[in-house]
């Protein structure tokens, strides 16, 4: 087992919101990172980050396919009226690619590249604009 970890990097100048995810992640590692997330959030929008306008990207190639009860927490931390304009999510695998997809809306994309998924991010048609 790949002990879990993440990283929570915000740039609110720039209304970025950096996540990293590694190792093997379970509901208590979630429900940790979801609060963790949120704290960061209400930060980020007290900073003068604009509700709606966040570019937020999500790096899972070092973590492995996720319990249904941690994707269940996650599911519902990306709820519909998220802070984040547009979301790309880096995978590294086929088994991460049909994760993630339970998570894809007008606002996502999914990338194997994080030059990619950052030019996506700052493309003005990003989040289905």
């Amino acid at each position: 087992m790949v002990e879990p970890t993440y990283t929570i990097t915000p740039d609110a100048p720039r209304g970025f919101l950096h996540l990293t995810l590694a190792g093997d992640w379970n509901a208590e590692i979630t429900t940790r990172f979801a609060a963790d997330v949120n704290a960061t959030l209400r930060q980020m929008l007290a900073m003068g980050v604009r509700h709606g306008e966040l570019r937020t990207l999500v790096d899972m190639r070092h973590k492995n396919i996720l319990p249904q009860d941690a994707v269940a927490e996650i599911t519902r931390m990306v709820r519909p009226n998220s802070p984040s304009k547009c979301i790309a999510l880096l995978i590294a695998s086929p088994l991460h690619r049909m994760q993630a997809k339970r998570l894809v809306d007008g606002r996502y994309a999914i990338f194997n590249d994080e030059p990619a998924a950052l030019a996506w991010l700052w493309a003005d048609n990003a989040g289905g604009q």
